[in-house]
């Protein structure tokens, strides 16, 4: 059986391994630059993904060039789909359903991702 501290560490390399971990080249501040890391490291899948996608807390759909990320003034985002919604039916009102902060659709800023 493996040791616990095993486990752990296997869970740690495990979210941050990447294809770029395993090039010869890799970056040292990476963990998998050192071999003892990339040993352990065999057999775990890659947890990390390279390109991450937004997804809104309210709609559950994807945030992109088509329904861009918007920010509100407590600096939560959601979804453009999303705020149009809540606007719609608050007469241009808007209500952070986490904070519970108010604003207008007009104080709404588009977030630009690259």
């Amino acid at each position: 059986p493996e040791s616990l501290l095993t486990v752990y560490m296997q869970a740690g390399l495990s979210a941050l391994k990447t294809p770029a971990s395993l090039k010869p080249d890799c970056n040292i501040q990476d963990p998998l630059h050192l071999e003892s890391f990339r040993k352990m490291a065999e057999g775990l899948p890659f947890a990390k993904h390279l390109q991450s996608k937004l997804v809104c807390r309210i709609t559950h759909e994807i945030m992109d060039e088509h329904n861009p990320p918007m920010v509100l003034p407590n600096g939560y985002v959601y979804s453009l789909k999303a705020m149009e919604d809540m606007a719609q039916k608050n007469n241009s009102k808007i209500v952070c359903p986490r904070s519970g902060l108010e604003c207008e659709f007009k104080d709404l800023v588009k977030a630009f991702i690259s």
